[in-house]
């Protein structure tokens, strides 16, 4: 196990962009085939596929790019150490980018399914407050203890991890209308 974990940590080290990319989108989709056949209950003849691939893409091609790129810049702007410096970045993760990530992040999935404009608004100002609060339930503990317990070069990794659930949890909210 040792091994694998040398091997995986070099990986990383040598494709931060890449690694990152690949284990978001796959992890990403995996919470989508979790709310398919766990939370909706749909059969294998109704499963989506098309779905999968639109939640590897999002994973991929916007969670990593927004996420790796925030965590870089909460690394410059927070001078602090310890727990005041995983506090602090905790607070302006929660507080500053996971509100405008959802609007992304909803936006995105939307744009994907083939809504409108008009249609991604409404689902916006349907479902924004419930999946914020929902948000805040789970994350402020996680980026807690990631900011202050996990090297930088994993943090995407434990928060892929937690993210199962949570990507689940998005996969069944922004497809619930479209379903």
């Amino acid at each position: 196990m040792a091994g694998l974990w040398r091997q995986y940590s070099r990986f990383v080290d040598r494709f931060p962009w890449g690694s990152q990319m690949l284990q978001t989108g796959v992890l990403c989709a995996t919470g989508d085939v979790i709310s398919q056949f766990v939370v909706e209950r749909k059969s294998l003849d109704k499963f989506e596929l098309s779905r999968v691939g639109k939640f590897f893409f999002l994973g991929s091609f916007v969670v990593t790019p927004c996420v790796r790129s925030w965590y870089l810049v909460l690394e410059r702007i927070v001078k602090f150490q310890g727990s005041k410096g995983a506090l602090t970045k905790m607070c302006l993760d929660q507080g500053l980018f996971a509100p405008c990530f959802i609007v992304v992040f909803v936006s995105a999935a939307s744009t994907l399914n083939g809504l409108s404009v008009k249609d991604i608004a409404s689902n916006l100002r349907r479902d924004y407050t419930d999946i914020l609060l929902t948000n805040w339930k789970l994350w402020p503990a996680t980026q807690l203890a990631n900011f202050y317990f996990v090297p930088f070069q994993h943090r995407i990794l434990v928060v892929n991890l937690v993210a199962l659930v949570w990507n689940t949890y998005l996969a069944w909210k922004t497809n619930t209308s479209t379903s």
